[in-house]
């Protein structure tokens, strides 16, 4: 499977999510995989920060696969408060602390941002062969379709995390919220899609526990246990959970292992305008009751996860990764 990998990695930065990390582990881990490029946007961390930090995770191992920095805004969407939030957080909570023993990856600087030109060419010179995997806000794949005529057509299938159904408390998430207008472009273009809502990526948990069983087994899971150790520490305390969902790392197992989830198929979309539920993801069912005044006909279904089995979830998972990187799909690349 040729894959691409859109991301808003943050491993290694304070009060970043780090399952953007455990995602890309379990890719280079795979033999039934082949990363040929990492873009990088503006979510979880900034997109330079997320550039450097995929830098710094690929020269670990001595990969040499290419990363391109991508959008470093919303199409639409006003930024500050999103920063505020994403980046200012563990601060306030007293939190930072839980990463002091880890070292912040250097931020590269006076990068040019083309991660959707450079994902755009790859695609469209090999049609109906690459796949991407969005595990963070859809601007780089949304520019990407707008730059290139039939980019929609010509990949191979799109795996999205992002959207929450039937969860009142989560009016949006940190995906599709944070570019509403991206997402909308992406869902309502003729590419194949998998999406792994949050309603069923919180139905995972990745604890201390389970980290245990991956301690000291190579160097690889070494790493990804020091930077995710913080993180469920800080989970712990500011969502009382007894772990950490793996919201992205679902994502990739899917492509691995179908019978990670169950599916349905739905027509699905998100809010634009600027009411209260701006963000918001909502699906139709394909054949509605009344659909008087929609063009359904238009639309192209979206494959949504639900019923995840996560003890399959984590056997795939540590499975993979105590195999260590699968050098052979990098023979060539490797520095």
């Amino acid at each position: 499977m040729r894959l691409i990998l859109d991301t808003d990695i943050g491993n290694g930065i304070a009060g970043a999510n780090t399952d953007d990390g455990l995602a890309l582990a379990l890719i280079l881990a795979s033999k039934e995989i082949k990363l040929e490029m990492i873009s990088t946007v503006n979510g979880n961390v900034s997109n330079i920060v997320a550039y450097s930090v995929a830098k710094h995770f690929l020269k670990l191992w001595n990969l040499n696969i290419p990363v391109y920095l991508g959008a470093d805004s919303a199409l639409k969407e006003p930024m500050k408060p999103w920063r505020n939030r994403l980046d200012n957080s563990v601060k306030k909570q007293n939190l930072k602390f839980l990463w002091d023993t880890i070292k912040k990856p250097k931020i590269i600087k006076n990068i040019i941002p083309n991660a959707p030109l450079k994902m755009g060419e790859l695609i469209m010179q090999n049609p109906k062969k690459i796949s991407i995997c969005a595990i963070g806000p859809l601007t780089n794949i949304a520019i990407a379709m707008r730059l290139f005529k039939n980019f929609d057509k010509n990949v191979k299938e799109i795996h999205i995390m992002g959207g929450s159904f039937d969860m009142p408390s989560y009016i949006k998430d940190t995906n599709f919220g944070f570019d509403p207008e991206a997402a909308n472009i992406v869902l309502n273009s003729k590419a194949k899609v998998v999406l792994a809502p949050y309603n069923a990526t919180m139905q995972t948990l990745l604890t201390h526990k389970d980290l245990d069983e991956l301690e000291n087994k190579n160097e690889l899971c070494n790493y990804l246990i020091q930077t995710l150790r913080a993180w469920i520490y800080y989970a712990s305390r500011t969502r009382g959970t007894k772990g950490t969902w793996i919201h992205d790392a679902l994502s990739v197992a899917y492509m691995l292992d179908e019978n990670i989830a169950e599916f349905n198929e739905y027509f699905v979309d998100v809010v634009c305008d600027s009411s209260l539920i701006r963000g918001l993801a909502y699906r139709v069912e394909k054949e509605p009751k009344l659909s008087l005044g929609l063009n359904l006909k238009e639309k192209k279904p979206v494959k949504v996860l639900k019923n995840i089995d996560n003890s399959k979830l984590l056997e795939l998972i540590k499975t993979r990764l105590l195999k260590g990187i699968c050098y052979k799909n990098y023979k060539n690349i490797t520095t």
